[in-house]
């Protein structure tokens, strides 16, 4: 799913335009509800309201641009290097991408209610599925590069499902909790392998030196 709006490109418009998501996340997380309003926003980060309401028609469209902003740093997290040193074996991988997110959503509580409570809705939940997409060809690319194992449609294909199946554990642990607790993290990663395992065999190897790189 695309942005609702298209951001400002100039600089001033572009800084005014993050200091109005930063303002909404700084509301979020002090009323612990996502029901805020754009004169609130404006408010809080010291805009004139006629300013806001240039670039965002509602509040929840304003929601919609903070989700896809906290949806953009998950994609730079995926995308971030992993030590080759530091796998062993292949679900290793997937074990260091959920640390790092986990730690993201521990840093920003507010991505958590937006990205796996209910109250984001339908809009901000189809985009994170496209951004779960994003993310898939991502970690399928690392997994060649790391591992021995063939590359495979069907593997590209189950990489996203494979991490829809951990968002929704993380997603029940946050209904239950308010958080993602260390055990529900962990169930959610052995879901994930054990999806993937029906495409990745069990022992695959780790390469000798990742694809791309001398020795």
């Amino acid at each position: 799913m695309s942005a609702l709006v298209d951001p400002p490109k100039q600089r001033r418009s572009r800084e005014r335009f993050e200091q109005s998501l930063d303002a909404a996340e700084a509301l979020i997380a002090t009323r612990g509800t996502i029901a805020i309003s754009l004169p609130d926003v404006a408010a809080a980060a010291g805009l004139p309201p006629a300013s806001l309401y240039h670039y965002v028609p509602n509040a929840q469209v304003l929601l919609f641009e903070l989700a896809r902003r906290y949806m953009t740093r998950f994609q730079a997290l995926a995308a971030e290097d992993v030590d080759h040193g530091q796998l062993t074996v292949w679900p290793d991988l997937f074990r260091i991408h959920c640390s790092r997110a986990l730690a993201f959503y521990r840093a920003h509580p507010v991505a958590m209610r937006l990205l796996l409570g209910a109250e984001g809705g339908w809009q901000i939940r189809s985009a994170d599925l496209d951004a779960n997409l994003q993310i898939g060809r991502i970690q399928y690319q690392r997994l060649l590069r790391h591992f021995v194992v063939a590359s495979s449609a069907p593997l590209e294909r189950a990489l996203p499902v494979s991490m829809t199946i951990g968002d929704a554990i993380w997603a029940l642990s946050f209904a239950r909790d308010g958080d993602v607790t260390d055990e529900m993290a962990a169930e959610s990663l052995n879901a994930r392998v054990a999806y993937l395992r029906l495409y990745i065999a069990e022992h695959a190897p780790r390469r000798d030196h990742p694809l791309g790189m001398l020795p």
